[in-house]
């Protein structure tokens, strides 16, 4: 009887590195593009051939494109502890470091050591910037629940309004309802006793004509 040989299962290894490149070139081609149009366009103002401006532009772009995005992804995956991601202000960090050192980086190859540190500073706050303005582009909204007018006018220390619940509503209802329950009873002895005065002054005068005609007689 033949033994059969299990295959381990192929284990899949998540290289940060190799899952950080690709979204990275995908980023680097984007401003690669702008790059190219942008140095295309300035190269017709200044008088330069298009193509060759654009073309400078674009490999200039493209590695702080390249640089900025491999560099972002990696601080963030070294401050990724135990699957949490960190929070909006280490991201805003992470993309001001990816934003030196790609700004830094590409201007040493392009132009020199003495534009590392301008290009550094530079790049560093369009990636503080960036990550801000996403960051709060992003932010999870509060709903805040709408009021009418007179909700809003009794929230108002100054106003003498005031919004009841249902049950202080029906307490104020049970008051005015027994006050008007006391007045009622008050005007019901009222009248009894007006029609019991009425009663006594209508029998003082049916008396008084029978006395004086039995004097006259």
């Amino acid at each position: 009887m033949e033994e059969r040989k299990t295959r381990p299962a192929s284990v899949v290894t998540n290289d940060p590195l190799s899952a950080a490149i690709e979204p990275a070139l995908k980023v680097g081609a984007a401003c690669g593009g702008a790059g190219f149009l942008f140095g295309s366009a300035a190269g017709i103002v200044r008088g330069l051939p298009p193509g060759l401006s654009g073309g400078i532009s674009a490999l200039q772009t493209f590695a702080i494109g390249t640089i900025f995005s491999v560099t972002r992804t990696g601080i963030v995956q070294a401050w990724t502890v135990n699957g949490v991601p960190p929070v909006r202000r280490d991201l805003t960090i992470a993309s001001t470091i990816a934003g030196a050192v790609s700004g830094g980086g590409v201007g040493f190859i392009a132009r020199g050591r003495a534009n590392v540190l301008p290009g550094a500073i530079m790049f560093s706050l369009f990636g503080a910037a960036g990550q801000s303005i996403y960051n709060r582009w992003t932010a999870p909204k509060e709903v805040v629940s709408k009021q009418n007018f007179w909700k809003r006018m009794a929230d108002k220390s100054w106003t003498p309004f005031k919004v009841l619940s249902n049950e202080e509503y029906a307490e104020m209802l049970k008051e005015k309802m027994l006050k008007v329950d006391v007045e009622i009873a008050v005007l019901d002895d009222k009248i009894a006793a007006l029609k019991e005065q009425q009663l006594r002054e209508d029998s003082n005068t049916t008396e008084v004509p029978e006395g004086r005609n039995d004097g006259g007689t």
